[in-house]
C-alpha cells in the first residue's frame, strides 16, 4: 500500500477530501450537467436546431457513459480518484473550449459526449461519491451531504452567471470561458489535495485515532468486544458479483431507474418549459433553476443527518414521493406561482436524490469495491436518462406543451416510492 506523509492538521483529513469533492461537484454541475439547457434556445436560434435535436446530445453522452463507466469504476478502486479526476478535468476543459466552435449538430453531439462521459463524469459524478464513501462510514451521511452540496450550489450560483454571460458575450464565448475555468480550478486542486483512502495516510475512516478505537465503538452497539485487526471487519464488503446476486440490488436499480426517467425529463426541460411555454427569457428562467437548487441545497445537511439515523430505504421512499409533486405543480399551478411550488417540492423537499442514491449502495455493499459497483450501475441506470429527455422533447415538438410528459414523470416517481419500500438489507448466501 502506498503511504503519504501528512502534515499535522487539527481535524480529520477526510474533511479536506470532502472539500475537494464539493469543488468538483460544483464545477461539474455549474459548468456542465445542470446548466446545459441554458444553451438550448440561443444555439437553436442561431443554428436552426430543434429542441429534440439539441437534447440528442444529452442522450449521446449517456450512451457513451454506458460503455465506459464499468471500466472507470474498476480503475477507481485500483488507482484511486486523483488520476481519474485529473483526466476528467483536462478532457472536460478542452471539450468545453471546443464547443465554442461547433457549426454542425454532429459536432455538438460528439463534443458534448466527450465532455460529459470522459470529462465531467470522471471529475465528479462518478468519483465524488466513491471517494467520500471510502473516507467515511459512521459519518457518511453528513460527509456526503456536504460534498454533494457542490452539485446544487454549483447549479444555483452558475445558472444566473451563465445566463448573464450568454446574454452579454454570446453562447460561444461562454462555452470557452467555462472550459478555462474547469481546468484552472480543478487541475491544481486535485493534484495537491486528493488522496485515495484514509489507510494510505495511516488513518481510519471518520477520524478515529486507531482501528482499535473504531472497532470498540462499533462493537459497543453489538453488545460485545473482540479483536481489532482490520477496519473492513466493521462493515459489509460485497464484491460486484456478490451484489448482483441480491434482490436488494435489483430493486434499487428498478426504483432509481424510474426516478431517473423523471429526473432526466424535468432537469433538462425546466428551462425550455419556462422559456418556450411560459414565454420568459433564458436569463429569467435561469433564476427558476437557481431557486430550485437553493431549496435542494438547504435540504442536503438535514437529509444527511436523517439518513445516519433512519433506514435509507425509508428516506428514499419519502424523497421519491415528494418529488412527484414538483412536475405536477408545473402543470396544475398557474404561473408564476408554480415557480415557488416547484422549488419547494422538487428542490427543498425532494432535491437530495444525488445524496441518498450513493449512500444506499455504500451502506448496503460497503466501501471496498464501491467504485466497481458505482461504475457497473451507471449503464444500468442510463437508459431512462436517455429516454426521459427525448420523450419530453418529442412530445413537446408534437403537441406544443409539456403537460402530458410532466404528468408521466410524476406517476413513475410515485411508483418508485412504492418499490423502494420492498427493499431489505442484503444477506450474504451461506451456500
Amino acid at each position: 500500500m502506498t503511504r503519504f506523509k501528512l502534515w499535522p492538521l487539527p481535524f480529520f483529513y477526510g474533511w479536506i477530501i470532502v472539500g475537494v469533492v464539493f469543488l468538483a461537484e460544483f464545477t461539474v454541475a455549474g459548468m456542465g450537467t445542470i446548466t446545459i439547457s441554458l444553451f438550448f434556445k440561443p444555439m437553436g436560434d442561431d443554428l436552426g436546431w430543434s429542441l429534440t435535436t439539441l437534447t440528442g446530445a444529452v442522450a449521446v453522452q449517456a450512451l457513451v457513459g454506458i460503455a465506459i463507466s464499468p471500466i472507470f469504476g474498476i480503475l477507481l478502486d485500483r488507482f484511486g480518484a486523483r488520476l481519474i479526476m485529473l483526466f476528467g478535468a483536462l478532457i472536460a476543459g478542452i471539450g468545453l473550449l471546443s464547443l465554442s466552435l461547433v457549426q454542425e449538430i454532429w459536432q455538438f453531439w460528439i463534443l458534448y459526449a466527450i465532455v460529459g462521459a470522459f470529462g465531467l463524469h470522471e471529475l465528479g459524478s462518478l468519483t465524488g461519491p466513491v471517494v467520500v464513501a471510502k473516507w467515511f462510514i459512521k459519518r457518511r451521511g453528513r460527509a456526503m451531504a456536504i460534498a454533494t452540496l457542490g452539485t446544487t450550489i454549483g447549479g444555483m450560483v452558475m445558472a444566473p452567471v451563465i445566463g448573464l454571460l450568454i446574454a452579454e458575450i454570446g453562447w460561444r464565448r461562454t462555452w470557452g470561458a467555462m472550459g478555462i475555468c474547469v481546468m484552472a480550478l480543478m487541475i491544481p486542486t486535485v493534484t495537491i489535495l486528493m488522496r485515495r483512502q484514509p489507510e494510505d495516510l495511516g488513518l481510519v475512516p471518520d477520524g478515529y485515532r486507531s482501528v482499535k478505537t473504531y472497532k470498540k465503538e462499533e462493537l459497543k452497539k453489538k453488545g460485545g468486544f473482540g479483536p481489532a485487526t482490520d477496519i473492513r471487519e466493521t462493515e459489509e464488503s460485497w464484491t460486484l458479483q456478490e451484489a448482483f446476486r441480491t434482490r436488494t440490488f435489483w430493486l434499487l436499480i428498478l426504483a432509481i431507474n424510474l426516478v431517473g426517467f423523471s429526473a432526466g425529463a424535468i432537469n433538462i426541460h425546466t428551462v425550455p418549459f419556462f422559456t418556450q411555454e411560459q414565454g420568459i427569457s433564458v436569463q429569467a428562467a435561469s433564476f427558476v433553476v437557481t431557486l430550485r437548487l437553493l431549496g435542494a441545497s438547504l435540504s442536503r445537511i438535514p437529509w444527511g443527518l436523517v439518513v445516519e439515523r433512519v433506514p435509507v430505504r425509508q428516506c428514499l421512499a419519502v424523497l421519491f414521493a415528494v418529488r412527484a409533486f414538483g412536475p405536477l405543480s408545473l402543470v396544475f399551478v398557474p404561473y408564476p406561482y408554480n415557480i415557488f411550488s416547484f422549488a419547494v417540492f422538487y428542490g427543498l423537499l425532494g432535491g437530495s436524490l444525488g445524496l441518498l442514491q450513493p449512500i444506499a449502495f455504500a451502506n448496503y455493499y460497503g466501501r471496498t469495491f464501491f467504485g466497481s459497483i458505482q461504475g457497473a450501475i451507471r449503464p444500468l441506470l442510463a437508459l431512462p436518462q436517455v429516454i426521459g429527455p427525448l420523450l419530453v422533447a418529442g412530445l413537446y415538438d408534437r403537441t406544443g406543451t409539456f403537460e402530458l410528459a410532466f404528468i408521466i414523470a410524476a406517476v413513475v416517481s410515485m411508483v418508485a416510492s412504492g418499490i423502494v419500500l420492498l427493499i431489505s438489507v442484503p444477506v450474504r448466501s451461506r451456500a
